[in-house]
C-alpha cells in the first residue's frame, strides 16, 4: 500500500505536491518531445498575459493569487527567453505592463493545441471520478481564504490545551 494514502490527511499536502509533480513532469515531456522550450511553470502567467494583453505584476499576482515575487521570477524567466515585453505603464510609471514578444505570440499557436489536448485529457479523467477534484480542491481554497490553516489548527491545539 501507498504510504503516504495510508498516513490519509496528515500527508494531504504531500500527495497534494507528488499529483502536482506528476502532472509538472508530463507536461514537461510534452513540451519537450514537441520541441518547444517552454517551462510548466511559467503557463499560467504566460496564459494570461496571452488573453489579457498588457497586464500588470501585481495585477498578474492578484488574478492567480500567487506573491509579487513568485511572478517575478516567471516573468524574469520569461523575459530572458524573449517571451515577453515590458513596458512602463503611461498612467503610472511605477507600474511594468506585460506583454507577448513577437517570439512569444510566434509560440502561441504551437502551444495551444497541448493545452487543448491537456484540457480533453483531465475533463476525462475528472468525468470518472466520483468526487471532481476541482470541485473539492475550490471548496478548500474557500475554506482556507476564510480561516487559514494556520489558525485553523492553532484553535485546535489552543481547544485541547496544548502550547
Amino acid at each position: 500500500m501507498d504510504f503516504m494514502a495510508e498516513l490519509a490527511e496528515l500527508a494531504m499536502a504531500s500527495r497534494l505536491r507528488r499529483l502536482s509533480e506528476t502532472y509538472w513532469q508530463a507536461v514537461t515531456a510534452i513540451y519537450r518531445q514537441s520541441g518547444l522550450d517552454f517551462d510548466v511553470r511559467w503557463a499560467t502567467i504566460f496564459i494570461l498575459i496571452a488573453r489579457q494583453g498588457p497586464v500588470a505584476v501585481t495585477e498578474i499576482a492578484d488574478r492567480l493569487g500567487i506573491t509579487h515575487p513568485a511572478v517575478i521570477q516567471v516573468i524574469n524567466e520569461l523575459e530572458k527567453r524573449h517571451l515577453i515585453t515590458s513596458a512602463r505603464s503611461d498612467q503610472d510609471g511605477r507600474k511594468r505592463l506585460l506583454a507577448l514578444s513577437e517570439a512569444g505570440l510566434a509560440m502561441l499557436p504551437r502551444l495551444q493545441p497541448l493545452w487543448d489536448a491537456f484540457v480533453t485529457v483531465n475533463r476525462q479523467m475528472l468525468m470518472q471520478q466520483t468526487h471532481n477534484l476541482l470541485i473539492s480542491v475550490q471548496e478548500m481554497e474557500d475554506q482556507l481564504a476564510e480561516q487559514s490553516f494556520f489558525d485553523r489548527v492553532r484553535a485546535e491545539l489552543d481547544a485541547r490545551g496544548q502550547p
